[in-house]
């Protein structure tokens, strides 16, 4: 089984620290999935998926549920199983 290794919210520092506090800001609470702790090596681009992110999924006028519900379907057309 692959292992990535990660820097979880408490023991991170610096830049990595300032990006997960930038997830919880516009995310609206503290937690932090594993996918996005999966980024936190590389902080830059850990801010740049959270951004990504928060475009497609949080901004708009478009109601969450239709957005999730068109994230389900173009992952199900790349045959993705996450």
């Amino acid at each position: 089984m692959a292992f990535i290794r990660i820097i979880p919210p408490k023991e991170a520092t610096g830049e990595t620290a300032e990006v997960y506090r930038y997830m919880a800001e516009i995310g609206g609470d503290d937690m932090v999935a594993r996918i996005v702790q999966m980024f936190s090596l590389r902080a830059g681009s850990m801010r740049r998926m959270i951004r990504t992110w928060f475009l497609s999924m949080w901004n708009g006028d478009a109601p969450r549920t239709d957005r999730e519900l068109i994230a389900a379907i173009v992952s199900r057309l790349n045959d993705c199983h996450y």
